[in-house]
C-alpha cells in the first residue's frame, strides 16, 4: 500500500467562498441586532386556545356508526365441512379398502420371532398363548442335545449379565 500521498498533501479538502471569514462577524452581528428589534412574536393565541381545545375537536369529529361484522367461516359452516370430510373419508375406506385376511401362516416366522424379543414376553404370557392340547404337542427331546452342545449355546448367546440377574 502506497501512503506517500497522505504524507504530501498539497491542498486542504475543503474550499470557502473569497472573503469568508472576513464577513462572518458582520453577518452574525447583524442577525443578533435584528433579533433585539423584534419584541413580539408574529403569532398570538387567543386566550384559554389550548383549554378548550380538545373539546373542539371531539366535537368536530362526528361518532362513526357501528358496522356489522360479518364472518366468513362460522363454527356452523366449519362442522358442516369437517362432517362432510369425514362422510368422503368413511365412504373411500369402506368401498376401497381391500383388506387381506391376515393369519398366523401368512405372517413370518422372523417376524414373530423379532416380535418376542423385542416385546421381552415372559413364560405365563406364553402359556396364555397356548391351550393344554397345544402344549401336549410340543416335546422337548431331551436326547438330541449334549451338555456340551447346551454350553456352547448359553456361551454363545447369552450375557454374563442375564446369567447372573436371573
Amino acid at each position: 500500500m502506497n501512503t506517500n500521498k497522505l504524507h504530501n498533501i498539497k491542498e486542504a479538502g475543503f474550499k470557502v467562498p473569497k472573503d469568508y471569514f472576513e464577513s462572518l462577524e458582520d453577518i452574525v452581528l447583524s442577525e443578533v441586532k435584528l433579533q433585539e428589534t423584534i419584541s413580539k412574536p408574529g403569532y398570538k393565541v387567543p386566550d384559554h386556545y389550548f383549554n378548550s381545545l380538545e373539546d373542539k375537536i371531539i366535537n368536530a369529529v362526528q361518532p362513526q356508526k357501528d358496522t356489522k361484522v360479518i364472518k366468513l367461516i362460522t363454527w356452523q359452516k366449519a362442522s358442516y365441512a369437517a362432517a362432510i370430510a369425514a362422510s368422503f373419508i368413511l365412504i373411500i375406506n369402506i368401498f376401497f379398502n381391500k383388506t387381506e385376511h391376515i393369519t398366523i401362516e401368512t405372517i413370518e416366522i422372523a417376524s414373530i420371532e423379532n416380535y418376542i424379543i423385542d416385546e421381552d414376553l415372559e413364560t405365563d404370557e406364553f402359556a396364555s398363548l397356548f391351550t393344554k392340547e397345544d402344549l401336549m404337542d410340543v416335546q422337548l427331546i431331551h436326547d438330541g442335545y449334549s451338555s456340551e452342545t447346551l454350553e456352547n449355546y448359553v456361551f454363545d448367546n447369552l450375557e454374563i449379565e442375564d446369567i447372573i440377574s436371573k
